[in-house]
This record gives C-alpha cells, sequence and structure tokens, in this order.
C-alpha cells in the first residue's frame, strides 16, 4: 500500500489525490484519499480487512471482516524541491513520508486493525464453547459429562439435597 507523492507535494496546501485500494493481504479493498498539508500529507483512508482470531469460547481459528477508518499525518523528512533534510521533532509515535517521497499506509493499517480488534472475538453468536470437565469441543459433539464439577466445599450441602 505504497503511494509516491512527490507530485502531490510540490501542490498548495489542500490539494487532493483519491485512489482505490487494490487487494493485498491483509486488505481486501478501500478507498484512500491524500490531502496536501504543510507539513506533510494527510491520509484519510476506509479500509476493509479480515481479522484473523480465535473464538474467546471454543479456540477455533476464525476470520471476520471489519472497516478500519484511518487518519493520519505522514510528515515530511526531506524537501521535494532541493532534497535536504527537514528538521522534525523526533516523535516516534508520528509516521513519515520516506526520503524517496512514498507513503507506506501498511503500519498505520495494522495498527488501527489492533484497535478495531474485538476483546473477546466469537466464532458465531451461539458458540457453546467446550467442556469444562472433558475439554471437547461442543460445537463438534456433546459431551458425555453430567454437569460441571461440584466445588468440594459444597458437597456437605449437596448431601443435604438428597436426604
Amino acid at each position: 500500500m505504497l503511494f509516491h507523492v512527490s507530485r502531490l507535494l510540490q501542490e498548495p496546501v489542500g490539494t487532493k489525490r483519491w485512489y482505490e485500494l487494490q487487494a493485498e493481504p491483509p486488505v481486501h479493498g478501500g478507498k484512500a484519499t491524500l490531502t496536501r498539508t504543510p507539513t506533510g500529507v494527510l491520509v484519510e483512508a476506509q479500509v476493509d480487512v479480515v481479522l484473523e482470531a480465535e473464538c474467546s469460547r471454543c479456540l477455533t481459528a476464525f476470520g471476520y471482516p471489519r472497516r478500519v477508518n484511518i487518519e493520519e499525518v505522514f510528515y515530511q523528512q526531506v524537501d521535494v524541491h532541493t532534497g535536504t533534510p527537514i528538521e522534525t521533532e523526533a516523535d516516534t509515535d508520528n509516521f513519515f513520508i520516506d526520503r524517496k517521497h512514498t507513503i507506506d499506509i501498511s503500519e498505520a493499517v495494522r495498527q488501527y486493525e489492533v484497535m478495531a480488534a474485538e476483546m473477546q472475538p466469537l466464532c458465531r453468536l451461539d458458540c457453546p464453547g467446550i467442556c469444562a470437565q472433558c475439554g471437547r469441543d461442543l460445537t463438534e459433539s456433546a459431551c458425555a459429562c453430567t454437569g460441571p464439577p461440584i466445588d468440594p466445599r459444597w458437597q456437605a450441602l449437596e448431601a443435604l439435597k438428597h436426604r
């Protein structure tokens, strides 16, 4: 997901370019708008991705689609006319245009994917999970277990229940 922006950097502030994103794993498509700013290029993108996850109930690996909205400024490191380095604050949280005037949005997509990922993903809403006693995947078949194990601290009360 590379964009060569040397021509855009020579345009006035506010100049825009529009792009359709090609399928390139993990991206399955999307749109990007690049806008010239005084210090670089603003990238606004809507990226369709498939996030790889593990079900929090049955531990099965699966993928689920998400649309990730990116809005980041990529800062210039080199003057496009003279090739001289531009003084920038050494902030590791910023994204930069490389010295060949190319923007690579792959790292931004990766970071936004992490933020868009579900905390406890499910392979399906009604996933039964795995049996707490025998560990059988209940989506494949039911197990022969009679129920959850009784906490030994409550066994005396269980005896009263059967009188």
